[in-house]
């Protein structure tokens, strides 16, 4: 007698009883997609500041800074001044006002005003670096063959009264120092100044640094 032999693969069946452990386990375990925030929820810590190509091949940056001057300067210490006297003049000798109160008030337009005056301005700049030239805010062009080996680098403003919130960005074209940006902090904490001066570098070193500057020989 023969005997039929019948191959039966094996099954496996899934038990629904598992189905909310399973999805339990799944939502606790992070992914890297959960660890990291989206590119566009992801605060840029570049505030301000732009390092692009641009069409003649050259590297543009674009940065802010805080724009401290001398006329600046003059203008706040008159506006203060005119203020605060009249001010003082329309709380001492115009109003009702009891000598107390006067006194208060005066305080407090003093404390306005220092806060008006002492208000930054943040102005911005852009520096371009082509490979014959530097363009300054989109105007002022100086070539690379000028600097020579005096590629222009970041300074105090005033080597007598060193302020690490005041910088350039100082260069010799030709036989003369020039001051080319300014590299104002906004505060404190602000390096724009250290960013700024060390893009400028490895962009001089990439553009300007492998092309032979020559210089015209005496007869």
């Amino acid at each position: 007698m023969s005997e039929h032999l019948r191959f039966v693969p094996p099954g496996v069946e899934f038990d629904p009883r598992l189905a909310n452990e399973l999805a339990r386990r799944e939502a606790a375990t992070p992914t890297p997609d959960d660890e990291l925030l989206p590119i566009e929820d992801r605060r840029g810590p570049f505030s301000g500041y732009v390092r692009m190509l641009t069409p003649a091949g050259g590297i543009l940056i674009l940065y802010k800074d805080q724009y401290r001057s001398l006329p600046l300067t003059i203008l706040r210490v008159a506006a203060w001044v005119v203020m605060t006297l009249i001010g003082g003049r329309l709380i001492f000798f115009e109003s009702s006002l009891s000598a107390l109160q006067c006194l208060l008030a005066f305080g407090l337009l003093t404390f306005v005003n220092a806060l008006i005056v002492r208000w930054k301005i943040a102005v911005s700049h852009s520096v371009e670096i082509r490979p014959d030239a530097m363009i300054i805010d989109g105007e002022d062009v100086f070539y690379a063959e000028d600097f020579g080996d005096n590629w222009p680098e970041l300074q105090m403003k005033d080597n007598d009264d060193p302020d690490p919130d005041r910088m350039v960005i100082r260069g010799i074209a030709g036989t003369r120092e020039i001051d080319l940006l300014t590299a104002n902090r906004l505060d404190q904490h602000d390096k724009t100044p250290e960013v700024l001066a060390a893009d400028l570098q490895a962009s001089m070193e990439q553009l300007w640094g492998r092309r032979e500057v020559t210089f015209p020989t005496a007869p």
